[in-house]
């Protein structure tokens, strides 16, 4: 992920960052861990007392879902914009700004590549705070997580999996 340098870190900013990534692992067996938005929320790191948002007519695992949880001191609720298994783009945003963020989406694609799957995060986001100390901890913050990400992912799908898990060979 981009540095501070990198970014301009002027208020009311809206920055994007693109990773991309191949990963050892078929396109629809990857994509398969996104069929439980809820599970698949629930696995990652910084977030405590994860709670889907039922009632009033929300879905619960298609766009328009909602799921809650703690992170750093603070609660925030993930929507899930879209889930594409056939053409492997999932979105989620959130419905309402943070202590952190004012807007902030993840677009994930993913396709076949010849030793596994190309996925590609875009992450866009609005810093809420007016003060440039606080955006910088905050960038500081999210690069934290990023880092730990793509690991979580493959973690996620050897724990649901177990010996079922399964790597495309890389010779």
């Amino acid at each position: 992920m981009a540095t501070a340098n990198e970014i301009n870190m002027e208020y009311g900013q809206w920055i994007s960052f693109t990773d991309v990534r191949i990963v050892p692992l078929d396109v629809d067996y990857f994509w398969s861990m996104y069929d439980d938005f809820f599970a698949f929320l629930s696995s990652l790191s910084g977030r405590t007392d994860v709670r889907k948002e039922l009632g009033f007519g929300k879905p619960d695992n298609s766009p328009g879902a909602i799921v809650s949880f703690n992170f750093e001191g603070m609660r925030v609720y993930d929507r899930l914009v879209m889930n594409d298994r056939v053409n492997h783009i999932w979105k989620l945003d959130i419905p309402q700004a943070t202590e952190l963020f004012t807007l902030y989406q993840v677009t994930v694609t993913a396709k076949k590549v010849d030793k596994g799957t190309e996925v590609t995060n875009v992450l866009e986001y609005v810093f809420r705070s007016e003060k440039l100390e606080e955006r910088q901890a905050a960038l500081r913050l999210l690069q934290e997580y990023a880092k730990r990400r793509p690991d979580e992912l493959l973690d996620f799908l050897k724990k649901r999996d177990g010996d079922k898990y399964h790597e495309i060979p890389q010779n």
